[in-house]
C-alpha cells in the first residue's frame, strides 16, 4: 500500500460520539418500517449555546409563507396557514422590536401579558373577531382566544380578562412587533413548516460568534425551557444524510469513501445520543456532525447517498457509535486508549501497513519555548520550575502508537500526569497523541574539515553512551564537559483522536480497490451493514 500524498480531504475533524459509556450501545435501536426517508431525525438546533439565539429566535423566513401547527414528535399536524414570509418567534416574554426589526429583551412593544377578549371554537371565527378589534389569536388548550397587545389601548375593553404568560408560551410576531399569534397550548408542542414544501431559513449563531443564514427542509418543533426557546428540526433520514454529506465530506474524495461515509452519517442519529434532551443528534461537529441544512448540497453527493439508501452500520443488531477523524498515522487508536472505560469491540486498533498514512507533523521547542508553551495551559500550572520535561510512560495496549500516559515534570520534582490519549492531545495542543519525543543538544566537535556544530540526542560519558530523556538530564562527557539538551522535538503522525473511521485511510483502501462495505468493516471490526427495511 502506497502513501497518500497531497490528497485534499475536506472531512471535518470531528469526533462524533464522545466518551465513556456513550460509546456502549445501551439499547437496540428500533427502526421504522417502510421507506428509509420515513424515519424522522430530530436535530437539536442551538443545542450547545446559552446565548440569546435561544432566548429569541432570529428572523425566520420562508418564500411561500408558513403553516402553523403542532408536532407529534415525528409528524407535523397542520392547524392554520400564515401568509407572512418573515416572522420572529420568541418565548412569552417582554421584548422590543425597533424600526430595523432588531429584537431585544426587556420592556417594549411586545408584552408577555395580554387581554383576553373572547373564546372561540374555530380559528376562522377568532381571526375575524381579532381583525375587527385590532387584536390577534391565541391557540390555547381546547380552542382559540382573541387577545389584544398591551401596547394597544386595552383600557377600551374593561371586561377583558388578563392573560398571564404560560411557562412554555410562544409568541409569533412580524418584523415590526405586531403580534400574529400566541401559542399557549400546554398539551401540544408548537411547530411550523414552509408552505408547499418550501424551505425555512434563519440565522445560526456559532461558537465562534459568526452568524450565518442557512435554508432547512422538514418542519420545526419549538418549546420553552428555562425561559429560552428550544428548537428541533425534524426531517427524513435520507434528507438529513444528504445535508451532512454536503458539509462534512464534500466532493474531493473517492466515491467509495463517500459511500462509506454516507452509511456512517446515516448511522449517527440512529444511536440517539441526545435522547434524554428530546432530540437524536445536534448540529455541531464537536459533538455530532456538521448540519447546515441545504448549504453546499450537490446532486453528485445526493446520488452517492441514494446509492446506499437505508443502509446503516450495526454491531449485534444495534446502530454503532460512529467516530471518525482525518488520519491516524497507519494504526487507529482504540477507544480504551482514547477515553478509557470498557472495551468497545468494534473500536479497537486496526493496522493499515508498515508505511501507514502520510499525515506527518513536527514541532520543535527550545527549553524556554517549551516552558512557555506548556505553562500558559492551566493543566500545567502546578509546575513551577524553570525546566519542564515530558516523558512518554505508556502507549495504547492494543498496539497503536497513541500515548495513553504522559508525564510532565519540572526541576523541583513536581509532576503532572495525563492519562488517555484524548486528554494528552487536548491539553498538550498537539494534532494527535501519536508522537515521539527527542531531546537534543548542539555541540561543537573537531572534524577533518575543522570545528563543526552537530545536533546529538545523547553523549558518551565515562559510564558509556547516555540518551537525553529530558531537559533535566546533564551528563559529563569523557573529556569532562557538562552537556545538557537545549531543544525538544515532537514528531507525530495523524490528525484527530484516531478512533474509528479515517478519511485518509479510507482513501488509501479505495485506491487499492476496496469497496465501501469492506472499508467500513475494516475500521469497525465485527460490524454489519443492515437496511432500515
Amino acid at each position: 500500500m502506497k502513501l497518500l500524498k497531497n490528497r485534499i480531504v475536506s472531512l471535518a475533524l470531528a469526533f462524533v460520539f464522545c466518551i465513556g459509556a456513550s460509546l456502549l450501545p445501551a439499547n437496540k435501536t428500533v427502526l421504522a418500517a417502510g421507506n428509509a426517508n420515513d424515519y424522522i431525525v430530530r436535530v437539536g438546533m442551538y443545542a450547545d449555546t446559552t446565548t440569546d439565539s435561544r432566548l429569541f429566535s432570529a428572523l425566520t423566513q420562508s418564500s411561500k409563507g408558513f403553516e402553523i401547527g403542532y408536532s407529534s414528535g415525528d409528524r407535523f399536524i397542520p392547524l392554520l396557514p400564515l401568509s407572512y414570509k418573515d416572522i420572529i418567534i420568541l418565548p412569552n416574554v417582554n421584548a422590543n422590536i425597533d424600526e430595523n426589526g432588531t429584537l431585544t429583551a426587556g420592556e417594549g412593544n411586545i408584552g408577555a401579558y395580554s387581554t383576553i377578549l373572547g373564546n372561540y371554537s374555530s380559528y376562522s371565527k377568532a381571526m375575524t373577531k381579532a381583525k375587527s378589534l385590532g387584536g390577534f389569536v391565541a391557540v390555547v388548550d381546547g380552542g382559540f382566544q382573541v387577545r389584544i397587545n398591551p401596547r394597544n389601548d386595552a383600557g377600551k375593553h374593561p371586561n377583558g380578562a388578563t392573560a398571564m404568560p404560560t411557562e412554555n408560551g410562544i409568541t409569533v410576531t412580524d418584523t415590526k412587533g405586531n403580534v400574529i399569534l400566541v401559542w399557549a397550548d400546554e398539551k401540544r408542542n408548537f411547530a411550523l413548516q414552509g408552505k408547499q414544501g418550501a424551505s425555512v431559513s434563519f440565522p445560526m449563531l456559532h461558537r465562534s460568534g459568526a452568524v450565518n443564514t442557512y435554508d432547512y427542509m422538514g418542519f420545526f418543533e419549538y418549546s420553552v425551557q428555562d425561559g429560552k426557546l428550544f428548537m428541533v428540526n425534524c426531517l427524513g433520514l435520507e434528507d438529513y444524510t444528504k445535508c451532512v454529506m454536503a458539509n462534512e465530506i464534500g466532493t474531493n474524495v473517492s466515491k467509495e469513501t463517500r459511500k462509506a461515509f454516507s452509511v456512517l452519517a446515516r448511522t449517527v442519529p440512529l444511536g440517539k445520543k441526545h435522547k434524554k434532551s428530546g432530540f437524536d443528534v445536534c448540529s455541531h461537529s464537536a459533538c455530532c456532525q456538521v448540519y447546515k441544512g441545504l448549504h453546499q448540497m450537490s446532486d453528485e453527493n445526493n446520488a452517492i447517498v441514494d446509492s446506499t439508501k437505508g443502509q446503516y452500520c450495526a454491531y449485534d443488531g444495534s446502530a454503532i457509535s460512529v467516530l471518525y477523524h482525518n488520519s491516524n498515522g497507519g494504526a487507529s487508536c482504540s477507544s480504551v486508549a482514547a477515553w478509557g472505560g470498557e472495551e468497545v469491540p468494534y473500536l479497537t486498533t486496526v493496522f493499515l501497513d508498515e508505511e501507514g498514512e502520510s499525515d506527518l507533523w513536527e514541532r520543535s521547542f527550545t527549553k524556554e519555548e517549551f516552558h512557555k508553551y506548556l505553562t500558559v495551559r492551566d493543566t500545567f500550572k502546578p509546575l513551577t520550575g524553570d525546566a519542564l520535561s515530558m516523558q512518554i510512560v505508556e502507549k495504547d495496549p492494543y498496539g497503536s502508537d497513541y500515548i495513553t500516559v504522559l508525564s510532565v515534570s519540572d526541576n523541583y520534582g513536581n509532576v503532572v500526569e495525563l492519562r488517555t490519549s484524548e486528554d494528552i492531545r487536548y491539553y498538550c495542543g498537539f494534532k494527535s497523541a501519536n508522537f515521539n519525543l527527542s531531546y537534543t543538544a548542539d555541540i561543537t566537535v573537531l572534524t577533518a574539515d575543522g570545528m563543526e556544530t552537530k545536533t546529538v540526542s545523547g553523549v558518551m560519558t565515562a559510564e558509556g553512551y547516555k540518551e537525553f530523556n529530558g531537559f533535566n538530564d546533564e551528563y559529563i562527557t569523557a573529556d569532562g564537559k557538562v552537556i545538557a539538551p537545549d531543544k525538544v522535538t515532537v514528531k507525530g503522525k495523524g490528525v484527530g483522536h484516531g478512533v474509528g473511521f479515517s478519511a485518509i485511510g479510507s482513501e488509501q483502501l479505495a485506491k487499492d480497490g476496496y469497496n465501501y462495505k469492506y472499508i467500513i468493516g475494516f475500521f469497525f471490526n465485527g460490524t454489519k451493514l443492515l437496511n432500515i427495511k
